[in-house]
C-alpha cells in the first residue's frame, strides 16, 4: 500500500510537471497557510498546512508551487479535485495535496469508526434471571471520499474553515425488541417420584442434566438417546427398577424413563412435533395414560423436531421429589393453550392371582399359616386409551388431535400363602376355675 502511494505521487508530480511548464522559484512568504478544523462529539481535530514544515527543500517546494500544492486555497481545491477524479484513493490524494492531512484523517477514523453491535442474550438456567440481555448499538463510519469533497467545497471559500463531521450511521441487524420474547415461558411440566429411592433420583437428575440449558434450533431433529448416552455404570448411571417383560426388575438407568416422559410432555405443550415416541407396557404412576415416553438405548428413542417460528431453550430441575422441565421461546402470533386428554377405550381386567405356598419359609415375615395371604405383587388392570391434544384459543376449542392409541397390559397379582396349619386353642372341660381367675373375670362384668 505504501509503495502504491509513493508510485501515485511520483506519477502525479511527473504529470503535473509536464503539463505546467517550467519551474519558477518561490519564497515561503507567498504560501497561504490553510487551517482545517474537524469537529466530532465536542472534540476538534486541526490540520495546518506549512510550506516550511512539509516541503523544506527548494526543488520540491518549487514543484509543489508549480502544481498548485502551495497555491491559493482555490487552486489547491482544484488540484485535490483533479487528483480524486483520476481515481486516486482519498488518503493518497491527501498525502499528495496536503502532506500530513492523511494522518489527521486516520486519527478521525480511529475516533469515529465503530462497528454496529447486535442485541444479544445469554441463557443461564441455573440462576435467575435465566436470560440476560445486551442491547443493540449503532455503529458509525467516516466517509473519507465525501469528506474530501467537503474539504474541496470549503477551500473554494477560504483558507480557514471548520467541518462538523456527519458520519454514516451503521444500523445493527438484531434489536432488543427482536429477542426479548425468548424469555417467554412457553410450557412447563413436572412429575413426582419417591425421594427415598436415591439411585432412581440420581438417574433422573443425571439424564435431565444433559438437557439443562439446551437450545432447540428450528428445523432440526433431536434425540433423547443421543443426548443422554447409554445407561451404563461407566456413564454414571445406577441400578434401579426398570420394566422388562412386563415386570419390574433391577437395571442400570432405572428412572430415566421418567425423565424422558417429563421432557416429552413439556415439549409437547410447547408445540413441538415428534418423530418417535413409545409407551410403556404397563401403566406409569407418575403421568396420565397415553402420555408416557419410554426409552431404551438402541431400541426405543424419543425424537422431536422444532417446526415452530422460534428457537427454544430448555431448563430442567430436580428438587426434593419433583423433576421438572421449562421451555422458553417466543410466543406464537395467535395465543393458544394446549391441553392433554386421555380417553379410555377399554378396561382390561387382570387375570386371576398367582398363588405361592411359602413352603421354605421365605416369606415368614409376611405369612406363616395357611389362612394368611399377602400380595407380593398387586394386580393391575390394563387399558386401551387414546391420547389427544386439544388446542384452545381463549375458551374456544380450536382442534383435537389424536396423538396415538396405547395399550397397557393387565398384570396378575402374586399372592403368597403360609404353609402351616394354625394350631387349635386348648380348652379344659369340667375343670373348676380357681378363685383368683374368677376374681379376674369379675372385673369385666
Amino acid at each position: 500500500m505504501q509503495f502504491r502511494a509513493v508510485l501515485w505521487i511520483c506519477v502525479l508530480i511527473a504529470f503535473c510537471f509536464i503539463t505546467k511548464g517550467p519551474v519558477s522559484a518561490i519564497s515561503a512568504d507567498t504560501v497561504d497557510c490553510i487551517t482545517m478544523n474537524f469537529q466530532y462529539n465536542n472534540t476538534t481535530f486541526t490540520y495546518k498546512s506549512s510550506a516550511i514544515d512539509n516541503l523544506n527543500n527548494f526543488y520540491f517546494r518549487s514543484i509543489a508551487q508549480k502544481n498548485n500544492r502551495l497555491g491559493s486555497p482555490q487552486e489547491r481545491a482544484i488540484l485535490l479535485e483533479r487528483v480524486l477524479n483520476l481515481g486516486v484513493d482519498p488518503s493518497v490524494a491527501f498525502q499528495y495535496c496536503f502532506p500530513g492531512l492523511e494522518q489527521v484523517i486516520k486519527d478521525l477514523q480511529v475516533v469515529v469508526d465503530c462497528a454496529p453491535q447486535d442485541a444479544s442474550f445469554f441463557f443461564n438456567p441455573n440462576s435467575q434471571p435465566y436470560f440476560s440481555f445486551q442491547h443493540e448499538r449503532v455503529g458509525y463510519h467516516l466517509d473519507v471520499m465525501a469528506l474530501a469533497y467537503e474539504i474541496i467545497d470549503n477551500l473554494r471559500l477560504g483558507s480557514t474553515f471548520t467541518i462538523d463531521l456527519q458520519p454514516i450511521v451503521l444500523y445493527p441487524n438484531v434489536y432488543y425488541d427482536d429477542i426479548k420474547d425468548y424469555a417467554n415461558l412457553r410450557s412447563s411440566f413436572y412429575t413426582s417420584f419417591n425421594e427415598n429411592n436415591a439411585n432412581r433420583k440420581h438417574n433422573i437428575a443425571l439424564a435431565m442434566s444433559k438437557f439443562n440449558g439446551m437450545k432447540i434450533d428450528r428445523n432440526r431433529e433431536y434425540s433423547f438417546n443421543d443426548t443422554t448416552g447409554k445407561r451404563t455404570e461407566a456413564n454414571g448411571y445406577r441400578t434401579a427398577n426398570i420394566i422388562v417383560d412386563q415386570k419390574y426388575v433391577e437395571g442400570f438407568g432405572g428412572g430415566v424413563c421418567q425423565a424422558s416422559t417429563t421432557l416429552y410432555n413439556a415439549l409437547l405443550l410447547a408445540g413441538l412435533d415428534f418423530r418417535e415416541v413409545h409407551s410403556h407396557s404397563l401403566v406409569s404412576s407418575y403421568v396420565n395414560m397415553g402420555f408416557d415416553a419410554m426409552v431404551n438405548f438402541g431400541t426405543a428413542d424419543l425424537r422431536w423436531m422444532n417446526n415452530t417460528d422460534t428457537e427454544m431453550f430448555i431448563r430442567t430441575y430436580v428438587e426434593k421429589n419433583r423433576v421438572g422441565v421449562q421451555i422458553f421461546g417466543k410466543p406464537d402470533k395467535t395465543p393458544y393453550t394446549l391441553k392433554r386428554v386421555t380417553e379410555i377405550e377399554k378396561v382390561i381386567e387382570p387375570p386371576s392371582d398367582e398363588v405361592i405356598i411359602d413352603e421354605k419359609g421365605e416369606y415368614n415375615n409376611l405369612v406363616n399359616y395357611t389362612d394368611e395371604a399377602k400380595y407380593i405383587s398387586v394386580p393391575h388392570k390394563g387399558y386401551r386409551v387414546r391420547a389427544i391434544l386439544e388446542k384452545y384459543e381463549g375458551d374456544r376449542l380450536v382442534s383435537r388431535t389424536l396423538l396415538r392409541r396405547v395399550s397397557y397390559q393387565a398384570t396378575r397379582g402374586v399372592k403368597v400363602v403360609g404353609n402351616k396349619e394354625r394350631p387349635k386353642p386348648v380348652t379344659i372341660e369340667n375343670e373348676p376355675l380357681s378363685p383368683e381367675v374368677m376374681e379376674f373375670w369379675k372385673r369385666f362384668r
